[in-house]
């Protein structure tokens, strides 16, 4: 029997024909795999709410699909009773996911995406690494206890003795596909290929997903625009 496979998936960020590409073209995902992802599933591109939907999908199907929460699907959250922040979510890319979903503000989502929301996690720990959106804060003595760092944090600062001697990885900051190849030998794996930034910024563009028993990376350019 072949090796289960363990893919960590980058942020998405609503490119969601990438996404399935990535998913059932690249990486020809089956039920015996293992996908995490790394949060920022919304704003700024597309199709969020498709996004969503195949991430649900899959999960009802039995696909083994692990969910964490980014600073964006962060911001949807506190924005649901909290006007001041609606404006902040608003300035982070809200627009397009509100006509994705058609709706004005976050608590017109069903309890169906509500609920979606509220139950990503801020990290997995597994044999070897810590997965985690943004990062983690070395300047307390237990760096699992900050969720606000583990989602906005940029700080390259880790102590790996901190977390049993753990490789983190994380999305959170968009790179060119030559970076982040070279982060798979440091002590921080980053996989935020920048996908919605596709004609924004010089080698940004990219869905990336990273194979952890093989440390085999698969690129997938986006399709969406």
């Amino acid at each position: 029997m072949d090796q289960e496979r363990v893919f960590v998936i980058g942020d998405i960020h609503g490119c969601f024909k990438t996404l399935e590409q990535l998913l059932f073209n690249k990486i020809q995902v089956t039920k015996q795999d293992t996908l995490y992802f790394l949060g920022d599933y919304i704003d700024r591109g597309p199709s969020s709410k498709e996004v969503i939907d195949l991430l649900l999908d899959l999960k009802n199907k039995d696909f083994k699909i692990n969910c964490l929460i980014g600073n964006h699907e962060k911001l949807l959250l506190d924005s649901i009773d909290d006007d001041e922040k609606f404006n902040i979510w608003l300035y982070n890319g809200a627009a397009a996911t509100l006509r994705s979903f058609l709706i004005t503000k976050a608590s017109e989502l069903s309890e169906y995406y509500i609920s979606f929301f509220k139950n990503l996690q801020y990290y997995y720990i597994l044999d070897g690494f810590i997965i985690v959106h943004g990062g983690l804060n070395f300047d307390i003595d237990n760096p699992l206890e900050d969720t606000s760092s583990m989602i906005w944090m940029r700080n390259d600062y880790i102590i790996p003795s901190a977390i049993g001697n753990k490789k983190i990885i994380v999305g959170h900051t968009p790179l060119p596909i030559d970076k982040i190849s070279q982060s798979l030998l440091t002590n921080k794996i980053m996989l935020d290929g920048g996908c919605v930034y596709k004609g924004k910024y010089i080698g940004l563009g990219n869905l990336v997903a990273l194979e952890l028993n093989s440390m085999q990376l698969f690129v997938m350019p986006n399709i969406d625009f």
